[in-house]
Protein backbone atom coordinates (compact mmCIF):
# COMPACT_ATOMS: atom_id res chain seq x y z
CA UNK A 1 0.00 0.00 0.00
CA UNK A 2 3.19 2.68 0.87
CA UNK A 3 4.52 1.61 -2.48
CA UNK A 4 1.22 2.29 -4.33
CA UNK A 5 0.52 5.74 -2.58
CA UNK A 6 4.51 6.51 -3.33
CA UNK A 7 4.28 5.80 -6.91
CA UNK A 8 0.83 7.59 -7.44
CA UNK A 9 2.48 10.71 -5.80
CA UNK A 10 5.19 10.63 -8.91
CA UNK A 11 2.44 9.56 -11.53
CA UNK A 12 -0.12 12.00 -10.71
CA UNK A 13 -1.01 15.10 -13.09
CA UNK A 14 -3.51 17.61 -12.84
CA UNK A 15 -5.25 19.18 -15.11
CA UNK A 16 -8.06 21.75 -15.49
CA UNK A 17 -10.70 21.15 -18.34
CA UNK A 18 -14.08 22.99 -19.11
CA UNK A 19 -13.64 24.61 -15.40
CA UNK A 20 -13.83 20.80 -13.73
CA UNK A 21 -10.36 19.83 -12.40
CA UNK A 22 -9.25 16.22 -13.28
CA UNK A 23 -6.68 14.05 -12.06
CA UNK A 24 -4.93 11.42 -14.70
CA UNK A 25 -3.14 8.58 -13.40
CA UNK A 26 -0.43 7.84 -15.95
CA UNK A 27 -1.50 4.33 -15.71
CA UNK A 28 -3.91 3.32 -18.63
CA UNK A 29 -6.01 1.12 -16.71
CA UNK A 30 -7.15 3.79 -14.08
CA UNK A 31 -8.57 6.14 -16.71
CA UNK A 32 -9.69 9.50 -15.79
CA UNK A 33 -10.77 10.25 -12.06
CA UNK A 34 -11.98 13.18 -10.78
CA UNK A 35 -10.40 15.34 -7.90
CA UNK A 36 -13.88 14.73 -5.82
CA UNK A 37 -13.90 11.13 -5.75
CA UNK A 38 -10.60 10.78 -4.64
CA UNK A 39 -11.64 10.14 -1.01
CA UNK A 40 -14.11 7.79 -1.92
CA UNK A 41 -11.50 5.54 -3.50
CA UNK A 42 -8.92 5.81 -0.88
CA UNK A 43 -11.71 5.21 1.63
CA UNK A 44 -12.93 2.07 -0.23
CA UNK A 45 -9.29 0.30 -0.21
CA UNK A 46 -9.22 1.23 3.23
CA UNK A 47 -12.93 -0.25 4.08
CA UNK A 48 -11.20 -3.46 2.13
CA UNK A 49 -8.20 -3.59 3.68
CA UNK A 50 -9.67 -3.28 6.95
CA UNK A 51 -11.91 -6.36 6.62
CA UNK A 52 -9.53 -8.37 4.91
CA UNK A 53 -6.61 -7.34 7.83
CA UNK A 54 -8.76 -7.55 11.03
CA UNK A 55 -11.11 -9.75 12.30
CA UNK A 56 -14.66 -8.54 12.85
CA UNK A 57 -14.28 -9.44 17.03
CA UNK A 58 -11.51 -6.87 16.79
CA UNK A 59 -13.20 -4.71 14.64
CA UNK A 60 -16.23 -4.48 17.12
CA UNK A 61 -13.65 -3.86 19.93
CA UNK A 62 -11.69 -1.22 18.52
CA UNK A 63 -13.88 0.34 16.51
CA UNK A 64 -14.90 3.01 19.43
CA UNK A 65 -10.91 4.24 19.54
CA UNK A 66 -10.72 4.41 15.75
CA UNK A 67 -13.63 7.20 15.78
CA UNK A 68 -12.33 8.87 18.91
CA UNK A 69 -8.36 8.93 17.65
CA UNK A 70 -9.03 8.69 13.94
CA UNK A 71 -12.42 10.56 13.02
CA UNK A 72 -13.20 13.15 15.72
CA UNK A 73 -9.37 13.94 16.35
CA UNK A 74 -9.36 14.80 12.37
CA UNK A 75 -12.31 16.68 13.26
CA UNK A 76 -10.87 18.88 15.64
CA UNK A 77 -7.25 18.91 13.67
CA UNK A 78 -9.05 19.55 10.30
CA UNK A 79 -10.94 22.79 12.51
CA UNK A 80 -8.33 24.40 14.03
CA UNK A 81 -6.04 24.42 10.97
CA UNK A 82 -9.07 25.89 8.73
CA UNK A 83 -9.31 29.04 11.05
CA UNK A 84 -5.87 29.37 11.28
CA UNK A 85 -5.37 28.89 7.38
CA UNK A 86 -2.85 25.96 7.82
CA UNK A 87 -3.97 23.27 5.71
CA UNK A 88 -8.10 22.52 4.15
CA UNK A 89 -9.52 20.14 1.87
CA UNK A 90 -10.26 21.26 -1.34
CA UNK A 91 -11.99 20.46 -4.36
CA UNK A 92 -14.73 18.55 -2.09
CA UNK A 93 -17.78 20.32 -3.61
CA UNK A 94 -21.02 18.27 -2.78
CA UNK A 95 -19.11 15.79 -0.45
CA UNK A 96 -17.74 18.18 2.51
CA UNK A 97 -18.49 21.04 4.55
CA UNK A 98 -16.08 24.33 5.62
CA UNK A 99 -12.98 22.94 4.44
CA UNK A 100 -13.69 19.45 5.67
CA UNK A 101 -14.78 16.33 3.10
CA UNK A 102 -17.14 13.94 4.93
CA UNK A 103 -14.87 10.75 4.10
CA UNK A 104 -11.78 11.83 5.80
CA UNK A 105 -13.04 11.49 9.31
CA UNK A 106 -14.64 8.00 8.30
CA UNK A 107 -11.06 7.17 6.67
CA UNK A 108 -9.18 8.56 9.29
CA UNK A 109 -10.94 6.20 11.63
CA UNK A 110 -10.55 3.02 9.60
CA UNK A 111 -7.49 3.72 9.57
CA UNK A 112 -6.54 3.76 13.03
CA UNK A 113 -8.93 0.34 14.01
CA UNK A 114 -6.18 -0.93 12.00
CA UNK A 115 -3.20 1.27 13.43
CA UNK A 116 -4.33 0.10 17.34
CA UNK A 117 -5.22 -3.89 16.15
CA UNK A 118 -1.62 -3.92 14.82
CA UNK A 119 0.05 -1.95 17.48
CA UNK A 120 3.07 -3.59 19.07
CA UNK A 121 2.94 -4.96 22.30
CA UNK A 122 6.78 -4.38 23.56
CA UNK A 123 7.50 -0.43 24.23
CA UNK A 124 10.35 -0.29 21.94
CA UNK A 125 8.64 -1.86 19.03
CA UNK A 126 5.47 0.51 20.02
CA UNK A 127 8.30 4.05 19.00
CA UNK A 128 9.40 2.15 15.92
CA UNK A 129 5.45 1.22 14.82
CA UNK A 130 4.50 4.95 15.63
CA UNK A 131 7.54 6.76 13.63
CA UNK A 132 6.54 4.56 10.77
CA UNK A 133 2.95 5.43 10.82
CA UNK A 134 3.95 9.56 11.19
CA UNK A 135 5.98 8.10 7.87
CA UNK A 136 3.15 6.51 6.05
CA UNK A 137 0.51 9.27 6.99
CA UNK A 138 2.80 11.99 6.07
CA UNK A 139 3.63 10.07 2.14
CA UNK A 140 -0.17 9.82 2.06
CA UNK A 141 -0.54 13.55 3.04
CA UNK A 142 1.19 14.42 0.42
CA UNK A 143 0.14 12.03 -2.31
CA UNK A 144 -3.23 13.35 -1.79
CA UNK A 145 -2.06 17.35 -1.88
CA UNK A 146 -0.18 16.15 -4.99
CA UNK A 147 -3.59 14.94 -6.42
CA UNK A 148 -5.47 17.97 -5.95
CA UNK A 149 -7.50 17.02 -2.12
CA UNK A 150 -5.94 19.26 -0.13
CA UNK A 151 -3.86 22.36 -0.07
CA UNK A 152 -1.10 23.20 2.46
CA UNK A 153 -0.21 26.32 3.32
CA UNK A 154 3.65 25.84 4.49
CA UNK A 155 4.27 22.60 2.24
CA UNK A 156 5.75 19.79 3.65
CA UNK A 157 5.71 21.29 6.91
CA UNK A 158 2.02 20.98 7.46
CA UNK A 159 1.95 17.20 6.75
CA UNK A 160 4.26 16.62 9.53
CA UNK A 161 3.60 18.37 12.36
CA UNK A 162 0.20 17.21 12.59
CA UNK A 163 1.39 13.48 12.57
CA UNK A 164 4.11 14.58 15.01
CA UNK A 165 1.98 15.02 17.93
CA UNK A 166 -1.31 12.97 16.55
CA UNK A 167 0.01 9.85 16.42
CA UNK A 168 2.16 9.77 19.85
CA UNK A 169 -1.08 11.04 21.90
CA UNK A 170 -3.72 8.38 20.25
CA UNK A 171 -1.13 5.48 20.75
CA UNK A 172 -0.97 6.97 24.55
CA UNK A 173 -4.47 7.86 25.00
CA UNK A 174 -5.47 4.28 23.26
CA UNK A 175 -3.22 2.41 26.20
CA UNK A 176 -4.48 4.63 29.14
CA UNK A 177 -8.13 3.84 28.17
CA UNK A 178 -7.12 0.04 27.49
CA UNK A 179 -4.67 0.00 30.67
CA UNK A 180 -2.75 -1.64 27.96
CA UNK A 181 1.39 -2.02 28.70
CA UNK A 182 2.67 0.90 30.15
CA UNK A 183 5.04 2.66 28.12
CA UNK A 184 8.59 3.62 29.82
Amino acid sequence: MALACAGAFFLADNYEYKNVKVIIIKRRRWGIVTINLIPFVYTAIFAVLLFILVPRNDIRRLLIYGIIYGGVFDVVLLSITNFIGEFRYINYEPFGLMGIHFLAPISWSIFFVMYFYFLPEKPKYVYVYVIAAIFYSMLFCQMITKMGVLQLAHGIWDSIIPFILWFPLATWGYYRLTKGAKLR
